[in-house]
């Protein structure tokens, strides 16, 4: 029987963060169901992603935690009595599984539909040869593609199209990105992997148009048809690199007018034909010749595109498609940050700034993996940055690369390349490719020369060629007022002008201060560039004369984010800071935060109290410490940027927890979890530990707890400080030992906090604050389920080693063990 109204609604996560996803679809998730909390819908959340917030949020949603599969959503579906799923906030899986779902039959049969995109869009979308007759349909050019079923039709379609061309499996059940192959060898070798992993054992094939432009814009349509361009986008990399892998700037540097009215039209009518209600993201491919285009890529869902559009332009993507899911239209919602105007979302957001979206790696991790770019993601995370000029935008996002990870930026040092070695590079592009691109430019290579040989547009050439002729002005004028000013503007970091000058960056930075009187000043982000008054809480800083934020009054606390993603910290280390802003909001301080990731979750609207989108730097950090003044400053444990901060005298509250890992490698069964506060241990609770070192939740029999218990009073002897610790427990002729006892591993921190039901990540906040905290004991969340690492090791070619070390994970993810 029909139900009357969707009363129970879906929402599928995106899975454990890995390589192409961060936490970009969950932060959607949160604002969404933040919004929906606000009716009288009940709200589900199912997601594998162990280092979910979802469970922490204090609004109403039920937290299921299961693995992304088409029969466990039929349970799901069944137990809960499931009306409406939203799947726009779970990626490409989440709208796979509801294909898959939708085909089963169970949809019809126990009348769920699907919210914010209809399965006919799914299907189209999913298959590129309908797709293609859905854009001729609207007159939009197609590029030539088929699906095939095996390599002889493949073969005959690539023959008479021309090489080089582009395979993608189809419904695949791994997440996959399309493959050159520029040969019949590499195409017959591709294919037969790409059979293996579709559902359909098809494949598309398409004409190549490797060397094209890659324009992104992100458009919104509502139930009644009215449409925004959000954002446009330009890839630095022509098509052939992954975008995920290319920096990106916005608004669009290259374009015509004509051109970018054309892309917009085109986005705006793809989310009419599809009927979208909410966020569409449409990735285009231009030809530099005659500015033609092709659609290359739909996705009717959040994903870091559409994160990093939010950001840029200051535009509450996520809590707009809320309320349009919700039923509303963009002339009824209101954005917050309006004054003196009632519909300002339905008006395009206009940018006075330029934003840069740059990858970051982890290739020093990983010594073997091949570091050449092409249609396969390889980056880990990645930074943004803000300027007035492309090139201070451009060197910001260079400088935000923390120490930690330069290396991994280019792994070779560009200085010492042969000129064979470089032009290789610059043919064949490789992580770190802008390092390279600087150094052609010092060697007298001229843009001309790089256009030809990359496909990279031109006026990148001449904006490189002008940081090089700074550098040069810098080195030739060691503490000149003017050649300081001038960098400043067009953003080199005092660390970079040392390195220059050949003395510390303290030293720059006394001269810059006291001498040449340049200061950094901040400007809002925002959606009108002024054009309305609008207030907003998120800043970025450039050299100019008018500073637009206001000190914040109260007490307050400055956060330092966790910057880009990397192996080791990634969305634990997001999940610990969104809780400990929480905490500190509840200790009633006013949150300050500085964070550049662009898929953060904690950069989602009203979270923190003010937001600096700015690099983790000395510098930075010491600008807006200056500017805020902040009654303290949290960090997430020891690591490089605190380092730094102590050494200038800058005193930070270091959270007690490990940023890398918990003791690993080592023989164990258990692992108790204890706070130790002023002498005091208490034990919530004991996991167990199997030989794949994966954690599952158990309860303590009375025999275990009779062991368990002495030692954990005779834990203290390792403990130097308030926290709270993992104590590793091995069993040996039925006796148990503690092999150690270390701080609380941020990888950790997530399962745990929901296994024993507990805000860790708040507790060990409250307890650095104030050097206690009340403990509540909740029993373990009982439950079929173990908690695994995710490794990059299959997006980077390599071989799983059979232990691989926590400190190289990506995420981690529930997995059923029934």
């Amino acid at each position: 029987m029909a139900r009357s109204r969707a009363k129970n609604i879906l929402i599928i996560g995106a899975g454990p963060t890995q390589i192409g996803r961060d936490t970009e679809s969950e932060a959607a998730a949160v604002q969404i169901i933040k919004n929906f909390a606000e009716t009288d819908r009940n709200l589900f959340y199912v997601t594998s992603d162990a280092n979910s917030v979802i469970p922490r949020l204090d609004v109403d949603v039920k937290f299921i935690e299961a693995e992304l599969t088409v029969n466990s959503l039929i349970q799901i579906l069944r137990e809960n009595e499931i009306d409406v799923i939203l799947p726009v906030a779970g990626n490409t899986v989440a709208l796979q599984l509801s294909e898959q779902l939708n085909e089963s039959g169970i949809l019809k049969e126990l009348n769920v539909r699907i919210m914010g995109v209809t399965t006919t869009t799914i299907h189209n979308i999913n298959n590129p040869e309908l797709m293609n007759r859905v854009l001729k349909h609207i007159k939009e050019p197609t590029i030539p593609t088929t699906v095939v079923e095996n390599v002889t039709d493949a073969l005959r379609f690539a023959k008479r199209v021309g090489f080089p061309v582009l395979i993608k499996p189809i419904a695949s059940l791994t997440k996959t990105n399309r493959i050159k192959c520029d040969n019949k060898h590499q195409l017959m070798e591709m294919l037969e992997s790409a059979f293996k992993v579709s559902i359909t054992n098809q494949v598309a094939v398409e004409k190549s148009v490797v060397g094209y432009k890659e324009i992104e814009m992100i458009v919104i349509r509502d139930a009644e048809g009215s449409k925004l361009l959000i954002n446009g986008g330009e890839n630095f990399n022509p098509i052939g690199v992954h975008s995920g892998d290319s920096i990106i700037f916005s608004p669009t540097q290259t374009l015509t007018d004509v051109e970018f009215q054309s892309l917009r039209t085109a986005a705006l009518k793809i989310a009419e034909i599809l009927k979208i209600k909410g966020v569409c993201h449409v990735q285009f491919a231009l030809d530099p010749t005659d500015g033609k285009h092709f659609i290359t890529r739909i996705n009717p869902f959040f994903d870091r595109s559409s994160a990093f559009a939010a950001r840029a332009t200051g535009y509450p993507i996520a809590n707009v498609v809320a309320k349009i899911l919700m039923g509303q239209n963009l002339r009824e919602i209101k954005l917050s940050g309006v004054q003196r105007h009632d519909s300002l979302a339905l008006i395009e957001p206009v940018m006075d700034h330029i934003a840069v979206r740059f990858p970051t790696w982890s290739f020093a991790s990983f010594k073997n993996a091949n570091q050449q770019l092409n249609t396969r993601m390889k980056s880990t995370g990645s930074v943004m940055a803000f300027g007035r000029s492309a090139e201070e935008a451009l060197q910001k996002a260079i400088r935000s690369v923390d120490s930690t990870t330069a290396a991994e930026q280019a792994a070779l040092d560009e200085s010492q390349l042969s000129e064979a070695q470089l032009i290789n590079i610059l043919i064949h592009p490789r992580a770190g490719e802008v390092y390279y691109l600087l150094e052609a430019i010092r060697r007298g290579y001229t843009v001309d020369e790089l256009a030809k040989m990359t496909h990279i547009d031109a006026f990148y050439f001449y904006k490189l060629r002008h940081l090089v002729k700074l550098e040069r002005r810098l080195r030739d004028n060691r503490f000149d007022m003017a050649a300081l000013q001038e960098a400043k503007y067009f953003g080199f970091g005092d660390t970079q002008i040392a390195h220059l000058w050949q003395v510390r960056s303290d030293e720059v930075r006394d001269f810059r201060i006291k001498k040449a009187h340049v200061f950094a000043t901040y400007k809002g982000v925002e959606p009108t560039a002024g054009e309305f008054p609008y207030l907003t809480n998120t800043y970025y800083s450039t050299f100019e004369d008018e500073d637009e934020a206001v000190r914040t009054t109260g007490k307050k606390i400055l956060v330092l984010g966790t910057a880009n993603s990397q192996v080791g910290t990634n969305s634990a280390a997001e999940y610990t800071t969104f809780q400990t802003i929480q905490r500190c909001q509840k200790l009633g301080y006013k949150v300050i935060l500085i964070n550049n990731n662009p898929n953060a979750l904690t950069l989602i609207p009203d979270l923190a109290d003010k937001i600096y989108l700015e690099p983790l730097t000395v510098e930075n950090c010491l600008n807006i410490i200056h500017q805020e003044k902040p009654d303290k400053i949290i960090a997430q444990g020891k690591w490089e940027i605190v380092t730094q901060l102590v050494l200038r005298n800058v005193q930070v509250e270091q959270l007690p927890v490990s940023r890398t890992t918990r003791s690993e490698n080592i023989e164990a069964d258990y692992m108790g979890v204890i706070s130790s506060i002023n002498g005091s241990i208490n034990l919530f609770g004991v996991v167990g530990i199997d030989e794949d070192n994966m954690f599952i939740p158990i309860e303590v029999s009375e025999a275990l707890k009779v062991k368990v218990d002495p030692l954990i009073k005779n834990a203290n002897q390792h403990i130097t400080n308030n926290g709270i610790y993992s104590v590793i427990i091995k069993e040996n002729m039925h006796q148990l030992q503690i092999v150690s006892v270390v701080p609380l591993a941020v990888q950790d921190l997530p399962f745990l906090s929901f296994a024993f039901d507990q805000d860790f990540a708040g507790i060990i906040t409250e307890i650095t604050l104030n050097g206690s905290s009340k403990i509540e004991n909740h029993p373990i969340i009982q439950g079929d389920y173990r908690y695994s690492h995710v490794y990059p090791y299959t997006q980077f070619g390599l071989k799983k080693p059979q232990n691989p070390p926590f400190s190289l994970a990506i995420g981690a993810e529930f997995q059923s063990i029934k």
